[in-house]
Order: structure tokens, then C-alpha cells, then sequence
């Protein structure tokens, strides 16, 4: 009888079972790859931010000039309103700027457009926003536009704009020409909605009632010196005294303010270089600040020291009523540091002629 063998060692002992099959395994060595190459991360396209610094005049009549006083003896050197720029990412950016005033008419800007100011508006288009700081490629002299083609007493400020250049920010070039930052003047022909009203109590005294909150402290410089107050809640009064503290605390207290409002130390510095010197003119030389002044042979506006004045810084919504800004495409954030000079001496207009 013949022993009957069983089925699974049978099967083993079948050579393509048993020592495998050379033939499958080739065919699994040449089957196509079906592996799928990542997908690169695409890079983000570069965003940047405005920072606009100025100063307003006014006095207690309300009556308003935007970085437009007229001749007055002292010659000092001022720059405002300015925008500096600040990109972050990888890639050309380039951005349309357009400035409107809420009322009155451009004076000056720099560096020039071709078709220069349309009244209240202004307009640069194609700004290249550059990585890294650089310097203007060059300033006006006076017999040039825009200085040439001003009118009455007016001075001109585009020939002072070396002083307010800053290191931190980034480069715009436009036309195959450099800039540090835009540079524009503007004359309102009405009062703005101020955040706050000053009444005289006599004896050198006045009332602050607040509409709106400003940006910071109340600053009161008074001669050779200051006091700083804080900006009481919306609706209610605070009492201005004579100010007894030193004018440094005073500048210091109106830095810090700008600050608030999203400048960066060499935006403060900036200006404080132009305008330490006719709000705190003594804090200026007892802390012995190197101040590039203007004369008048190189131009510049002419104007009056303080006397009696309320400093504050406006808020950003307060900012927007003095001048439209529009940036295409949009920035990520702008920050406006408007900062109000209220001469509290008298009613009179803010600015004097030198006669």
C-alpha cells in the first residue's frame, strides 16, 4: 500500500513556492514608481507698514495750519508731514500713495510727481519699497521747484528734508531715483474737529475739557518750563496751572507719546531733531542736542518759538480727519503721529509775519 504524502508538503515542495519565484520577484523590481513629488510651499507675498509723523498750529480761535506757519525771525529747520516705510517678506513691491486733505490746498511735496498736486490731492504712483535703508538721491535748492513756486512768506521745507532721514526704515525708489521717505505740506482752509477745548480761566490758568482721547499726556510749555498732565475721561475737565517742571520732562512726556502712537525711535528722534528747538528750545541746549538749524540762505521755515502752548498727540482716527491716505495694494498697519501745538497766548492767528 503506498503511503500517501500530504497535501501542504507537496505544495512546498514545488520550486516556486519553495525557493520562490525569480521571475515575480523582477516583475515587482520593474513596476513604475507611483510616488507623487511634494508640493513647494509657496512664498507669501511681502507686506509693509506706513509711519507718518507732523505738526498742526493751531491756537484758541481754532484756527488750524498744517504744516504751513509763515516767516516769523528765528529760522529753525522743520519737515512734516513725512511717511516712512517698512516692508517685511521677499519679492518687488510697489504701491500707489495718494494724500487728500480733508479742506485747503497742497503747498509742496517732494520727491515731485509730473502731474505735481491737484489742489488738495497729491499722488505718487509705481513707489518701489526697497529692502534696506538708503538716502535721498538729492534735495531741491531754492531756485527749484517745488521751492521757486511758492508764494507770500511761505519757506520752503523740502530743502530741510535731510535732517528727518531715518536708518531704519526701508528705501522707495521711484523715476531711477532714491528716497528715504515722501514728504508732503499741506495749508487747511478750516479747523478740524480738535479732541479737546481750552477755555481761559485767567491768571494764566485754562480749562481742558475732553471730546476724544488724545494719544499720551498733555504737555503745557511755558517759557523755560513745562508740566505734564494727564488727559482726564472723556467729558471731563482738568485745570492747567502754570507749569513750574523742567522742559526736558516735557519732551521726554511728548517722545513717549509718539511712541504710543506706533513711531519708532529714530521716527522719534526724527522728530525731535526738527522740532525740539522751537517746542522745548532750552531742554534742547542744557542736554546739549547736536540741531542742524536752518538759514536764510539755505531755506527752511521761519518760525516762532513757544511761549505758552498745549502739546498733545492726536489719536489715529482724529489724524485721519486732516488727511485722507490711501496705499494700493493696502498696507498691513499705519500708524499717524500728529502731534498739536495749541498756542494758548491769545486768539490771533498761529502764525506771524515777520512786520
Amino acid at each position: 500500500m503506498r503511503r500517501a504524502v500530504p497535501l501542504i508538503t507537496s505544495l512546498l515542495s514545488l520550486p516556486f513556492l519553495a525557493g520562490g519565484c525569480a521571475s515575480c520577484e523582477r516583475r515587482v523590481e520593474s513596476a513604475p514608481s507611483t510616488s507623487v513629488a511634494p508640493t513647494p510651499t509657496p512664498i507669501p507675498p511681502p507686506t509693509y507698514e506706513v509711519h507718518e509723523w507732523g505738526l498742526l498750529r493751531g491756537n484758541l480761535a481754532d484756527h488750524v495750519v498744517l504744516s504751513g506757519p509763515r516767516r516769523a525771525p528765528t529760522p529753525i529747520p522743520i519737515a512734516k508731514p513725512v511717511l516712512y516705510f517698512h516692508r517685511e517678506g521677499e519679492g518687488p513691491l510697489s504701491v500707489d500713495v495718494e494724500v487728500t486733505l480733508a479742506s485747503g490746498t497742497m503747498v509742496e511735496h517732494w520727491p515731485l510727481v509730473p502731474s505735481g498736486s491737484q489742489g488738495a490731492s497729491l499722488a505718487w504712483r509705481g513707489v518701489s519699497i526697497v529692502e534696506g535703508s538708503c538716502s535721498g538721491t538729492r534735495y531741491p535748492t531754492l531756485g527749484e521747484p517745488p521751492c521757486n513756486t511758492l508764494t507770500g512768506a511761505d519757506g520752503c521745507e523740502a530743502i530741510e528734508l535731510a535732517t528727518v532721514e531715518t536708518p531704519d526704515g526701508d528705501c522707495l525708489e521711484l523715476d531711477g531715483a532714491r528716497w528715504d521717505h515722501l514728504f508732503y505740506r499741506g495749508e487747511l482752509t478750516s479747523a478740524p474737529s480738535f479732541p479737546l477745548s481750552v477755555a481761559p480761566l485767567g491768571n494764566d490758568r485754562f480749562r481742558v475739557t475732553i471730546e476724544r482721547a488724545p494719544t499720551g499726556r498733555l504737555v503745557r510749555v511755558r517759557g523755560t518750563s513745562a508740566s505734564v498732565i494727564d488727559a482726564p475721561a472723556i467729558g471731563a475737565s482738568v485745570e492747567l496751572d502754570v507749569p513750574t517742571g523742567a522742559l526736558g520732562e516735557g519732551s521726554d512726556t511728548l517722545a513717549r507719546a509718539l511712541a504710543e502712537a506706533g513711531l519708532s525711535d529714530d521716527e522719534v528722534a526724527a522728530f525731535r531733531r526738527a522740532w525740539d528747538t522751537t517746542l522745548f528750545p532750552a531742554a534742547a541746549a542744557s542736554a546739549g542736542e547736536t540741531i542742524v538749524t536752518a538759514t536764510p540762505m539755505a531755506g527752511g521755515l521761519f518760525l516762532p518759538r513757544t511761549r505758552d502752548a498745549l502739546l498733545y498727540v492726536l489719536s489715529q482716527e482724529d489724524a485721519a480727519q486732516l488727511a485722507t491716505l490711501r496705499f494700493t495694494p493696502a498696507p498691513e498697519h499705519v500708524a499717524r503721529a500728529m502731534v498739536v501745538w495749541l498756542d494758548l497766548t491769545s486768539a490771533r492767528p498761529a502764525y506771524e509775519p515777520p512786520y
